[in-house]
């Protein structure tokens, strides 16, 4: 189930500098480290959120709930 979500993305704000940036679930997921094209501060995303909390509030979006 993981592989079908990476393709998501989620939107947070540079801790740094406040530029807003977009990333996919799978960089999420899988630990990885992005670069601000701000400021170019190096930041590590942790997501203890199980798959399938995920999963459920997709499904409650695509529900029109």
């Amino acid at each position: 189930m993981a592989n079908d979500l990476d393709d998501i993305r989620a939107s947070t704000d540079c801790p740094v500098c406040g530029r807003e940036l977009s990333l996919a679930y799978r960089t999420l997921r899988l630990g990885r480290t992005i670069e601000c094209q701000g400021c170019g501060e190096t930041i590590k995303f942790e997501d203890h959120t199980p798959i399938a909390a995920v999963q459920r509030l997709i499904d409650k979006a695509g529900d029109g709930n």
